[in-house]
């Protein structure tokens, strides 16, 4: 049985790796506003059945260095392959 998901915490960074954000969404679908944080790739993300757990991973994730953070999406994703646009369907400058 499949448990929905009511929260995702997500890690965006920006090119070349120079920084990254850790945010929590209710949606993977309504994020087009990662950028104003100077970030606008979607490198990894977990999906959780209640938005308290993803706050606290959130947490958990923000107290890591950016070095740790790295690893932990790398370890999933090492091209470092922006994950939005098979998210929304398209290419992120079309959604």
């Amino acid at each position: 049985m499949d448990i929905p998901t009511s929260g995702y915490v997500y890690i965006a960074t920006s090119e070349g790796l120079a920084r990254s954000y850790v945010g929590v969404s209710a949606s993977l679908l309504d994020m087009e506003w990662i950028a104003k944080y100077g970030v606008d790739n979607l490198v990894w993300f977990e999906g959780y059945p209640d938005i308290v757990l993803a706050h606290a991973r959130a947490d958990q994730l923000k107290d890591m260095s950016e070095d740790e953070r790295r690893s932990l999406f790398l370890a999933g994703n090492p091209t470092q392959a922006d994950l939005s646009p098979r998210i929304w369907g398209s290419d992120k400058e079309d959604a």
